[in-house]
């Protein structure tokens, strides 16, 4: 009669782990999918930011080989 008891508490809680499971689980999707979509959104922000500080200095190149080439020899 013990060992019955027993095996339904144990029965019964792995039930009710699995329906908090399925519960659960949309969430945690959907927290994962968020995260990552913030990843991504600083990844794309960083770049664009790494990219700007490079056109500024190729633009500055270029106006200083444009004005070398103005100084009379």
């Amino acid at each position: 009669m013990e060992t019955l008891r027993e095996e339904e508490v144990i029965r019964l809680g792995e039930v009710r782990m699995k329906k908090m499971e399925e519960r659960l689980t949309p969430f945690m999707e959907q927290a994962a999918r968020d995260a990552a979509r913030s990843a991504m959104q600083r990844l794309r922000l960083d770049m664009m930011a790494h990219i700007s500080r490079h056109e500024e200095t190729i633009k500055r190149l270029a106006k200083a080989a444009l004005a070398e080439n103005h100084i009379p020899r």
